[in-house]
């Protein structure tokens, strides 16, 4: 069985989704902590100036370095979902398939949640089920594994505890991924080597801005045709062992 790891990412980009179509089974990992500079809790949309702007969730801070994800609260003083769907509207209601997606989009920017995991997870199945990617997805919490495993024996306890015979990282873990444990206990790795490809976007004649939320490229090309270079990158992308 293949398995993918990953911290949740709110509606993530295309190359966290392709690790995810590429895999069995992919864990979320609710039990670490957030990472200020991770996508956790925020993602990048375009101005229609084509300047990225982070749309952030606003949690409550206090002692967060040292609480699991799944506990972090939402600022609810905060009208953050009202702010999210103004910014989508102002800066993308002339995109060609603004209609189509806001329509699958919006009803997450109305739904009350007070926990920062709950929405996050959501705005992924939203994604997957766009994308109509078959992978199970699992929660770290959901897991019997050593609640002290840290970085490199964690994620091989995860392994260990999903019943995974192969690994899929991404290609960035391989400067200081130890392999040889996972080697050991009879677990392949494979690093994934995830290329973007770039697509019209309704910006002008501005330079392409990689590395943003998929909502941009779905805004931009919609649901069907988002869907066949979504098929197409996982047959032309490699995995790197």
């Amino acid at each position: 069985m293949k398995v993918a790891i990953h911290q949740p990412h709110y509606f993530p980009w295309l190359g966290y989704l392709n690790k995810m179509a590429r895999t069995d089974t992919f864990i979320l990992m609710d039990e670490v902590q957030l990472t200020d500079s991770s996508n956790m809790y925020r993602n990048q949309l375009l101005t229609s100036g084509g300047v990225p702007k982070y749309l952030t969730i606003p949690f409550y801070k206090t002692d967060y370095k040292h609480k699991a994800y799944k506990e972090l609260l939402i600022n609810t003083s905060v009208e953050w979902q009202i702010n999210h769907a103004n910014f989508i509207r102002e800066n993308y209601r002339k995109s060609p398939y603004f209609e189509e997606i806001w329509e699958l989009v919006s009803p997450l920017l109305t739904k009350e949640y007070l926990q920062l995991s709950e929405v996050v997870i959501e705005s992924v199945y939203l994604l997957k089920k766009i994308f109509e990617i078959p992978t199970r997805i699992i929660l770290q919490s959901e897991l019997d594994y050593p609640r002290d495993s840290k970085k490199n024996q964690l994620v091989l306890d995860l392994c260990l505890a999903s019943g995974a015979d192969h690994y899929l990282s991404g290609n960035g873990a391989k400067k200081y991924m130890e392999i040889e444990p996972f080697t050991e206990k009879g677990i392949r790795v494979a690093f994934q080597d995830y290329a973007v490809s770039e697509y019209k976007q309704n910006i002008g004649q501005m330079p392409f801005v990689p590395g943003l939320s998929t909502l941009d490229q779905l805004f931009n090309l919609g649901k069907e045709q988002s869907k066949e270079i979504f098929q197409e990158k996982l047959l032309t992308n490699t995995i790197l062992s």
